[in-house]
């Protein structure tokens, strides 16, 4: 049996798992001493990867200023900012009501005695426990030093209100008390941020930096997928499988998912599991060709119908499907920004780029951000009578043309 080194599911964190962003963990950690970062991006793309990763880093002892770190996982039902607060409490201290101690569980566990803590959490008073908490000794010795004391807020977009309101009212105190050495550092989806800064504007004072992920550069993403490739190959041998790699699959892969880690995990993973079941003895573009609907149809079919749901709601279809019609067929997508406001206006692009859908990391050009969105459209508005599986091939001969050699309508697929 071949094993699967693909891990689309999970968070990667450890240095085996995780690969490039090397200047963002740079650009984290530097802007982490100067003040509370914000880390958004689309769906999948790896902020929440990041968002561990950088806390292993600045807590491990090979970091030059070592620090601590909670994690809190935001949900929607988080209501209030007592609601929030509780949440980051539990990240590093539990309350014993009964004996009326506090236990902290950063570094060595510290337990102190304090019946007003302990009425507090019992009242729901959550806010006044964490403004109270950080002003102790015992946390005071954890940052009056270099290092930091970070508190990590993942799925920061499903409550990005009560969220605002926390980090505007425990920045704000515990500065004032002279605690200066308290970080943020939240994580979500696009545009959790700004739905922050529409709820208190001044939450743009409080956060430093603002990192917008981008998919994964193409040597990056190479990286990633000769490695998970060369263990399967490896184990596959070991094990007396026979076992060959199309070298062009690499670079289908990283065209078709446009560098995003998700898919690159998503597409390598389901190759494997298409090789298991119906194996032949090499990983090529009959493996690839199965994942295509899979990860259309089933893995991602429930961001996708949020993503055509969120665009008719505010009217953005009509608009995203004129710039796809006048996209080059070659994979990864681009579009030239010029053209593109031919055909659509400002405003229509700003709301793109804002949910995710349109990328502008890419010089002069905008980029999808999830390329299966793209091939999912080309899969649901095929009107002719072509058989999928062949309508699959055309999608892969894509990436073999050059955009100039594309002069037919987007959607004619006789041709």
């Amino acid at each position: 049996m071949l094993i699967n080194p693909f891990i689309p599911s999970e968070i990667a964190s450890a240095p085996d798992d995780f690969f490039g962003r090397t200047q963002e963990l740079r650009t984290l950690e530097r802007s982490l001493h100067q003040g509370s970062v914000a880390i958004q991006g689309a769906i999948g793309i790896g902020k929440s990867s990041l968002l561990a990763r950088a806390r292993l880093l600045m807590e491990g002892f090979g970091s030059s200023q070592q620090s601590r770190s909670v994690i809190a996982v935001c949900d929607r039902d988080i209501r209030t900012i007592d609601e929030v607060s509780r949440l980051v409490l539990e990240g590093f201290m539990r309350v014993d009501e009964q004996h009326k101690k506090v236990k902290f569980k950063l570094g060595s566990i510290i337990e102190i005695e304090s019946a007003e803590i302990c009425r507090y959490f019992a009242e729901g008073r959550h806010l006044a426990i964490l403004k109270r908490v950080v002003e102790e000794d015992c946390l005071r010795q954890l940052v009056d030093t270099d290092g930091l004391l970070i508190l990590a807020i993942d799925e920061a977009d499903k409550c990005p209100i009560p969220l605002a309101r926390l980090i505007r009212s425990i920045v704000t105190h515990t500065q004032q008390q002279g605690v200066k050495r308290i970080r943020f550092a939240v994580s979500g989806v696009s545009p959790f941020f700004q739905q922050m800064v529409d709820e208190d504007n001044g939450v743009n004072r409080f956060i430093y930096k603002t990192l917008t992920l981008p998919p994964l550069p193409p040597e990056e993403a190479a990286d990633l997928l000769e490695t998970k490739l060369s263990l399967v190959a490896k184990t596959a041998e070991e094990q007396h499988i026979e076992l060959k790699i199309d070298p062009n699959i690499i670079n289908r892969i990283i065209d078709l998912s446009g560098g995003h880690p998700h898919i690159i995990q998503l597409l390598g993973s389901h190759i494997i599991e298409h090789e298991c079941e119906d194996p032949d003895g090499i990983l090529d573009s009959r493996d690839l060709l199965n994942s295509l609907r899979r990860i259309c149809y089933e893995d991602r079919a429930r961001v996708y119908d949020a993503t055509v749901h969120a665009l008719e709601l505010d009217d953005m279809l009509d608009p995203f499907l004129s710039l796809l019609h006048v996209m080059p067929r070659g994979f990864p997508s681009r579009l030239d920004r010029r053209k593109a406001l031919m055909h659509v206006s400002k405003e229509q692009i700003q709301w793109l780029v804002d949910h995710n859908v349109l990328s502008t990391q890419v010089s002069d050009c905008y980029s999808l951000v999830d390329e299966f969105l793209r091939i999912r459209f080309i899969l649901d508005q095929a009107e002719t009578p072509i058989k999928e599986r062949e309508l699959e091939k055309h999608i892969l001969r894509m990436q073999d043309m050059r955009p100039d050699e594309f002069d037919y309508d987007y959607y004619d697929y006789n041709q």
